[in-house]
C-alpha cells in the first residue's frame, strides 16, 4: 500500500477554464496534468461566488457536492434541472452538457471530482463519521477528503484534519478510520482504471 496525506496548503489555486471563479486542485493524475494537457482524474474544492455558467468539459464525467452554503440550483438544459442543496449529497453529470448555476442565497463552496471516461470510472460515498469504521480497498486509488471535523487512520498513524485528503494506492484489506472528539464528514473516492 502506498499512501500520501494532502493537506489544503498543498493544493493548487487556479482559475476557472471559464474565468468565472477559481479552484482549489487538491490532487490530479498524472502529477502535473493541467486542464488544457489532460488528466485522467482531478480532485478539487470551488468557490461559487456568483451565479452564472460551468466550464465545459468535453470527455469528462463529474460529481459534485455541496460543502458550505445555502447551494444552487443546476440548469444542463435539455438534460434537465437539479438543485443541490443538501450537504455531501452527490450530483454526477457529463461535462459535455452545458451548466449554469443560480446561487440560492449568497456564496458556497463545493468538492469536485472529475474524470476522463475513456480512463477512468469514479464512485463517491459520503457519510457522517460518528464511530470506527473500515474501509474496504483494492485495486482502486481511493481518497479520503475530511469535509469537516477530525479523523484518523489508525493503521497508518494519521491524524486528518478538515479540509485534508488521504491518498491510498495499491491497497489490500481495508483501511480503519476513527472520528475525533465530535465526529468528521467524509467524502471517499474511488477511482476505477478503465482499460481502453
Amino acid at each position: 500500500m502506498r499512501w500520501t496525506r494532502l493537506t489544503p496548503a498543498d493544493g493548487h489555486w487556479m482559475p476557472w477554464k471559464n474565468g468565472g471563479g477559481r479552484t482549489l486542485e487538491l490532487a490530479v493524475d498524472p502529477l502535473g496534468a493541467t486542464l488544457a494537457e489532460g488528466f485522467r482524474w482531478r480532485l478539487s474544492t470551488a468557490e461559487v461566488a456568483v451565479s452564472g455558467p460551468f466550464s465545459a468539459f468535453p470527455g469528462v464525467d463529474r460529481l459534485l457536492l455541496l460543502l458550505e452554503g445555502e447551494g444552487f440550483h443546476l440548469d444542463f438544459g435539455a438534460h434537465g434541472q437539479v438543485a443541490l442543496r443538501e450537504v455531501l449529497s452527490p450530483v454526477a453529470f457529463s461535462g459535455d452538457w452545458p451548466a449554469s448555476a443560480e446561487l440560492v442565497d449568497g456564496p458556497c463552496t463545493d468538492f469536485n471530482v472529475m474524470v476522463d471516461r475513456r480512463r477512468c470510472a469514479a464512485r463517491v460515498e459520503a457519510f457522517r463519521l460518528d464511530a470506527p469504521r473500515a474501509l474496504a480497498l483494492g485495486a482502486a486509488t481511493v481518497l479520503v477528503f475530511v469535509a469537516r471535523g477530525i479523523a484518523s487512520a489508525p493503521d497508518l498513524g494519521l491524524h486528518l484534519g478538515r479540509r485534508h485528503t488521504l491518498r491510498i494506492d495499491g491497497g489490500a484489506g481495508t483501511l480503519s478510520l476513527a472520528p475525533g472528539l465530535c465526529g468528521a464528514d467524509v467524502v471517499v473516492t474511488r477511482l476505477d482504471s478503465i482499460n481502453a
